[in-house]
């Protein structure tokens, strides 16, 4: 295996076959969300799209910003190459420090939405029937929202904003990019790229390689790692 990113085609393909299929979905998503978000009242379904489009996008950006620190069964073999990872993929794919794709609050706050509830909830002034009786009821906060602002193009949660159209060109843009350096991903359905960039990695087998059956393939793989290239040398000049 090698300690670098930049020599592992393997490797390459399996983070670039997913990262077409997560943008796929995160950008199938957002063309939902969209149509539903015509109609008024939303329905649930762009609820649901919604939820789905956060979701795809966040893997997309922790693929490209992976977080530090190791995970309940993580490795420090794992982190060090985590942490190659995503310097590796931005620098390939020309995600820019200032892409859409590493905003985070929109997600985080959706994400997170019940503890912005319970912030509120503990803010909210329980006012006494004498207070109402005397309208001197105090102020309420406005509560934490979620909303789908079609005109404007945004998704809006609490005191975030994410602007939809600058994401779905960001994430178009990704994916071109993506299929330029893993053609398989652009001519295989997502799914399936994705499962044959996880296929094992196999040996390179050059044309002179003897062929006549297995057995005899792996004889000549081990014969050829056994090889001193400085004896070989020599025996080539005898």
């Amino acid at each position: 295996m090698s300690n670098d990113i930049s020599d592992d085609p393997w490797a390459q393909r399996v983070y670039l076959t997913w990262l077409a299929r997560d943008t796929r979905y995160a950008l199938a998503a957002l063309t939902a969300l969209i149509a539903y978000a015509q109609n008024t009242p939303a329905p649930p379904a762009a609820w649901v799209c919604f939820e789905d489009f956060l979701s795809f996008l966040g893997k997309v950006s922790r693929t490209l910003w992976p977080a530090p620190g190791k995970g309940p069964n993580g490795t420090e073999k794992g982190l060090e190459w985590r942490m190659k990872r995503g310097p590796f993929l931005r620098e390939i794919l020309e995600v820019e420090a200032s892409s859409p794709l590493k905003a985070r609050e929109v997600r985080n706050g959706s994400e997170h939405f019940d503890e912005r509830l319970d912030e509120w909830i503990i803010s909210l002034p329980r006012p006494t029937v004498e207070e109402w009786q005397a309208d001197t009821k105090p102020t309420f906060p406005a509560p934490p929202m979620r909303l789908i602002n079609v005109e404007t193009g945004t998704l809006q949660v609490a005191d975030a904003d994410l602007d939809l159209r600058f994401m779905a060109e960001e994430l178009q843009r990704l994916l071109i990019k993506i299929e330029e350096l893993e053609p398989s991903a652009a001519v295989l359905p997502a799914d399936m790229a994705a499962l044959l960039a996880t296929s094992h990695p196999v040996p390179i087998i050059p044309f002179d390689a003897p062929a006549q059956n297995p057995g005899g393939i792996q004889a000549w793989l081990d014969e050829q790692n056994s090889t001193d290239p400085e004896t070989a040398t020599e025996d080539t000049e005898t």
